[in-house]
This record gives structure tokens, C-alpha cells and sequence, in this order.
């Protein structure tokens, strides 16, 4: 049996007779410290001005039907305490495709010190489709019951982002609402809640120079808390880094600052599951444009 139909059959089994499918549900990306709105509601506006960001990645390069994700998202200051944002995201995985929209809300409190707390609402909606009849191992003689067309599931979510000119912390649940997908009558999948926790500083090597160790603490009800940690190293064109996902993946990251205002990124997942027998790893890239008008490239806040 090839690899991909275990991946199928895991997906199918996981979604159709567990009680609560219980992990890692919502998409991840390997630069999210470069786009953190995909977790926190409450980063957007958080920047000088209008910033959009644009993710592709390719997961478990070499097993078929392996996830493929894809994500938009902007976000921009509306005044000096307020701020919007929206992301898109569609992310396939076998016989299970989601699509996701999201609009976020902030506002921001001066504190003291230099520094802001940005409270952060979003609400939005997924929609899931489940085709289970594309896995030659099931019963095509009754479509109905292993279908699954245009589920459409409303959600929202909360977050809190604390923010100085060189580090930041947040707490976040941007999926709030626990939602039952299955397509039997009998069923009970769930998208359940997520958690975050995330923070990271910026240091100064050198007028041009900089280091920005970050991290995100994920929990999920009934399951382990999970970390991701980065490194990374920003000279005033160009970034280089690394992460590790806690059992899953060491991630090489670059980025490349083309001018003030445009960047790119990339991102190299070496996988330390077992699936790494059949898969080159995991691809992603990034481009981001940052409307903002800056004087000091090397301005700490550029980095989170």
C-alpha cells in the first residue's frame, strides 16, 4: 500500500469515528513569526502602516496528496488605537479541503514605557469539503454517508499582544468555537480549541545587526503542550535563521529584504517523523509588502 493511502485512511478515520479529533488542526506555517495575524487577532494594526503577506506551503514533498496550504492576509492601523485586518487561507490535505475567511479587529492602550496592549477580536467562517469516495478502500455504493460538500462552520476567536520597540509577548484562541464536521449522522469530529503563546525579542549586535530569538506554545484540551523555537540573524538586507517544531520538523528560514518596503522569504522543513523515509521535506515561501514609510531600515519593529 502506498504511503498516501495510510495518510488517507488516518484522515478518514480520524474525521468520521472519533470522538474528538484532537490535533493540530488549524494550518501551520513554518514563518509565522513573520506573519503572526494567522494566530493572534490582535497584531493587526499593530505595524506603521499597511502590510500584506502572501504564504504557499508544501508539506511532506513526495507523499501524494500530502498537505498544501496557501494563505493571504492584510492588516493596517484605521487611526492610533485601532486596527483591521483579513486573512484567507485554503489548505488541502487527501480527500479534505478547507477554505478559511477571517476578519480581525484590534485596539490598542498606551501603557508606559514605550509600550502597547493591542486586545484583538476576529469572526469568520470555514468551509469543509470531504470526499472520502476519491479512497478506492471505501463503499461507493452510498455517497451520502462519506461526503462531505460546503459544510459551512461560523467561528471566532480573542487575543492579547503586548509590544515594545524590541519585544513582544501574546496570548491568543483564535478558533474559539468547537464545531462538529462529520458527515455521518452518528459522527462527532470537532474542530476544537487551539491556544497560543507567543513572544520574542529583538538584540543588537551592532548598529546593523540583529538577533531575534522567538517562540509559540500550542495547546490543545487533552493533549500535550507543543512548542516551536527560532533563531534567526538579520543583517540590514537580509535575514537567516532556523526552528525547531518540537518531534516534528527542523526548519531552515531566509528572508530577503529587496528594498524598505518588500520582502521575501523561504523556508526549508526537515521532517523527523517517520515520514521522512518517503519525503524530500516541507517547502514554503513567503512575500510580504510593507506600505509603511520608514527612515531606519534596521528598526527593531521591523522584524515583529
Amino acid at each position: 500500500m502506498k504511503i498516501n493511502k495510510y495518510i488517507l485512511i488516518i484522515t478518514a478515520l480520524a474525521l468520521l469515528f472519533a470522538q474528538k479529533s484532537l490535533g493540530q488542526q488549524d494550518v501551520q506555517f513554518s514563518q509565522y513569526m513573520y506573519n503572526p495575524i494567522e494566530i493572534n487577532p490582535a497584531y493587526a494594526g499593530t505595524k506603521e502602516g499597511f502590510i500584506m503577506t502572501g504564504m504557499v506551503r508544501m508539506q511532506w514533498v513526495g507523499v501524494e496528496d500530502a498537505p498544501k496550504t496557501q494563505t493571504f492576509s492584510i492588516h493596517s492601523p484605521i487611526d492610533k488605537n485601532m486596527g483591521l485586518g483579513f486573512t484567507a487561507t485554503n489548505d488541502k490535505t487527501g480527500p479534505l479541503n478547507q477554505t478559511m475567511f477571517y476578519w480581525d479587529y484590534s485596539y490598542q492602550i498606551d501603557i508606559g514605557f514605550d509600550s502597547r496592549l493591542s486586545f484583538g477580536l476576529n469572526a469568520g467562517f470555514h468551509i469543509m469539503n470531504l470526499d472520502l469516495l476519491s479512497i478506492d478502500t471505501y463503499n461507493q455504493n452510498d455517497p451520502e454517508q462519506y461526503n462531505l460538500n460546503n459544510r459551512f462552520l461560523p467561528n471566532m476567536g480573542v487575543g492579547l499582544y503586548f509590544y515594545t520597540y524590541n519585544y513582544y509577548v501574546g496570548l491568543s484562541a483564535p478558533r474559539l468555537l468547537e464545531q462538529n464536521f462529520s458527515p455521518t449522522s452518528t459522527g462527532q469530529s470537532l474542530l476544537v480549541r487551539h491556544y497560543f503563546f507567543m513572544g520574542g525579542y529583538v538584540f543588537d549586535l551592532d548598529e546593523v545587526v540583529k538577533v531575534k530569538p522567538s517562540i509559540v506554545f500550542k495547546y490543545t484540551p487533552n493533549t500535550p503542550i507543543s512548542f516551536d523555537f527560532s533563531m534567526n540573524l538579520y543583517h540590514e538586507r537580509w535575514g537567516v535563521g532556523f526552528s525547531y517544531r518540537q518531534e516534528d520538523a527542523v526548519v531552515g528560514l531566509f528572508q530577503l529584504f529587496l528594498n524598505q518596503q518588500l520582502s521575501v522569504g523561504y523556508s526549508y522543513d526537515y521532517t523527523l517523523s517517520d515520514l521522512r523515509h518517503d519525503s524530500s521535506g516541507s517547502h514554503e515561501f513567503m512575500l510580504r509588502y510593507d506600505f509603511s514609510k520608514r527612515t531606519d531600515r534596521c528598526r527593531p519593529v521591523k522584524y515583529f
